[in-house]
């Protein structure tokens, strides 16, 4: 299939599930859209090769963001599978369909034709893994605030927005993301040292990236350490957690986005 066909295809799997008001919706059941967007995820999937991996590797801007999305829309069909998580397919495939959109308007066709060595490629992976499933944890977060809010009984329905699982269990959930995702952040840091020596020939380089990256990372910890010692919950824990992704977001996609984009 072409480029075109293709994000046709995931546009069209990814709209499906999220149109609340269409016959469709409300004939369908959790199998249908289970499939509809397992097969969203595997045209997404052939995507980014084309995209990506077609000349060489192309981790531009438009890129990574597509595969960010593919690992977050992925996470969310495996913890939403039974179907529990009402409304939250707003936070995950519609930012897809967003970046999808994106793609072929801000992709920069800079190939890397170089192998990269081990270090780097495990650097890219626990890197793209780290980035989201801290996007989702700061998706998810939103989800929980606005199921919190339903529950109080406000006048307005935020969309439907409701679990299954209490809101203790709903936070358990939660937790459990950022723990994974701040273990591979700081893995990340980690192995960006090695990847940094091998490709400027410096062990430490101090800049806009690795200072975001810190602040995110210290961040991430105080969240954490939060709720262990005090049980930190609801607002407070939504406002710590999307402050650290802005940073998070700002030290690689960021630096990415102006370079690429701005500054071409």
């Amino acid at each position: 299939m072409t480029y075109w066909t293709l994000l046709l295809f995931v546009f069209i799997l990814y709209l499906l599930p999220c149109l609340s008001f269409s016959y469709l919706k409300k004939i369908s059941t959790k199998k249908v859209n289970n499939f509809i967007v397992f097969f969203g995820l595997l045209f997404h999937l052939f995507l980014i090769d084309q995209s990506t991996f077609a000349k060489g590797v192309n981790l531009n801007f438009s890129n990574t963001l597509l595969i960010t999305s593919w690992i977050a829309v992925f996470i969310y069909w495996l913890t939403n599978f039974k179907d529990q998580y009402k409304g939250f397919e707003y936070f995950t495939l519609i930012p897809a369909i967003i970046i999808l959109v994106l793609n072929p308007l801000v992709s920069d066709q800079s190939y890397a034709y170089e192998a990269y060595s081990s270090i780097a490629v495990i650097h890219i992976i626990i890197a793209l893994l780290a980035y989201s499933l801290l996007a989702f944890g700061a998706l998810f977060s939103i989800f929980l605030l606005m199921v919190e809010k339903n529950l109080k009984g406000k006048k307005n329905n935020y969309l439907g927005f409701s679990s299954r699982l209490s809101i203790l269990d709903l936070e358990k959930v939660l937790f459990r993301v950022y723990w994974i995702g701040f273990l591979l952040l700081t893995i990340t840091l980690i192995t960006g040292t090695y990847f940094s020596e091998e490709a400027f020939n410096s062990t430490l380089i101090i800049n806009h990236k690795f200072i975001f990256s810190i602040c995110a990372w210290m961040i991430y910890s105080i969240l954490l350490l939060g709720r262990m010692l005090f049980g930190w919950r609801g607002k407070k824990a939504v406002k710590f957690s999307l402050i650290a992704f802005v940073f998070l977001f700002l030290s690689y996609f960021g630096s990415k986005f102006v370079l690429e984009i701005l500054l071409p």
